[in-house]
């Protein structure tokens, strides 16, 4: 019988666009359609919201976070605080202001509640689609009720809850103040608005003024779902590159350069390290199929961009130059076939790196691509199956990551 399984999958969309007040700029996540019909009635439905100037977005390829998700920071904040490689999100915000917007699909709130399963057939998904759209639409102020309540119950402290009749708080019907033991104080909103259980999030240092909660608020009551109310032809800002650029803010281990690429079409963003100002990301693109060889199966090709200091780079160019083949050990103990140096062979676009090395294992191959500068080690690694269907779509894009990489803030 035919399995279906969920597929979410957003598109994240900046709109610099002219609003009335010039200091104020309109972001908008727009929701790309499902691979699979059928399930297209969980996903987040498109948004815009209209934001004061002074905070900035932090991109979701930093944060890892849902594409419909969006986190800001007040950045002439942000631009004060020492970050470390380990800063956390409750660690910023003792010195910083941030807002976050994380709505959740009605539907998929209720049957990711009671209805759990990513791998039905045909007929259970039509059968669970008609039973959790009746109970939404018979429940759905219950289900607010329960989300606002469970948003309480992971505050810990005690908190204050506001309504309409306090704040102007629409579109959202609820407002919980709370303070944290390091005297954040935290605002979570929690409303509905078309088809969507609309939640977000204040926090604001003791020692930032009243002010500040208002322009903030007044940035959260913008939010709409109202296509009507939709900024025309905004100006849409879809990322084809990342980046990492070195601050004097940035302390500790991270790097002191910086650099850009490409983002390959065919991969799928994973994550990336660390938390706030990424400087290594990594693409695991899942097979169609998995290519089962004697002792492994081979599932997904991974594609890691990095830079690090020199003291802390996890391959060096000499080194992986004159490794000898029996010491390219793969995963499962599955040594080496073959090794060709890439940087010898005039015809081969390296880019920027001056180590290339193509390694050979069994059923697949592994690239490492280096260039040391300025006490610095740049390194794009990558594997790929030969067997996998997507072999010359995904090798195609890993190897304009190296055509178009670029390196920055070299002395």
């Amino acid at each position: 019988m035919k399995k279906i399984s969920f597929v979410f999958i957003g598109l994240l969309l900046l709109c610099a666009c002219s609003t009335d007040d010039p200091d104020r700029t309109t972001y908008g996540f727009e929701q790309d359609q499902a691979e699979q019909k059928e399930f297209e009635w969980v996903l987040s439905n498109s948004y815009q919201i209209t934001v004061d100037d002074s905070f900035e977005m932090v991109s979701r390829y930093e944060r890892d976070t849902a594409p419909e998700e969006m986190f800001f920071w007040h950045e002439p904040s942000a631009n004060e605080h020492a970050f470390q490689l380990d800063t956390t999100t409750e660690a910023l915000e003792k010195e910083v202001p941030t807002m976050k917007i994380n709505p959740i699909n009605k539907y998929q709130y209720v049957y990711m509640q009671k209805y759990y399963a990513f791998d039905l057939t045909e007929p259970e998904a039509k059968e669970s689609m008609r039973d959790v759209k009746e109970e939404v639409n018979k429940k759905s102020d219950e289900f607010l009720e329960d989300i606002k309540e469970k948003t309480i119950e992971r505050l810990e402290n005690e908190s204050t809850v506001y309504t309409n009749e306090d704040y102007d708080i629409e579109p959202f019907t609820y407002m919980i103040e709370s303070e944290s033991e390091q005297g954040v104080m935290h605002y979570n909103l929690v409303g509905e608005a078309e088809e969507e259980y609309v939640r977000a999030s204040m926090s604001i240092p003791s020692s930032n003024d009243e002010d500040l909660f208002e322009s903030m608020l007044a940035s959260l009551r913008t939010l709409t779902y109202n296509k009507d109310e939709f900024q025309n032809d905004p100006v849409l800002d879809e990322p084809t590159k990342l980046s990492y650029e070195p601050a004097d803010n940035l302390k500790g281990s991270y790097p002191e350069v910086g650099y850009s690429f490409e983002i390959p079409e065919a991969a799928t963003f994973r994550y990336s390290y660390p938390v706030f100002h990424t400087y290594r990301y990594t693409f695991d693109t899942l097979y169609d199929e998995s290519i089962e060889k004697e002792h492994f199966g081979l599932r997904s090709s991974e594609l890691i961009i990095r830079v690090a200091k020199e003291e802390n780079a996890k391959n060096r160019e000499t080194e992986i130059r004159n490794r000898a083949l029996d010491d390219f050990v793969a995963f499962q103990h599955d040594y080496a076939r073959s090794v060709t140096y890439l940087h010898e062979d005039a015809d081969f676009n390296t880019g920027v790196f001056t180590t290339a090395v193509r390694v050979t294992f069994d059923g697949y191959e592994e690239y490492w691509f280096l260039k040391e500068v300025d006490g610095h080690v740049y390194e794009v690694t990558f594997d790929i199956t030969l067997e996998a269907p997507e072999y010359d779509d995904l090798l195609e894009s890993y190897l304009n990551v190296i055509r178009t990489f670029e390196l920055t803030h070299i002395e």
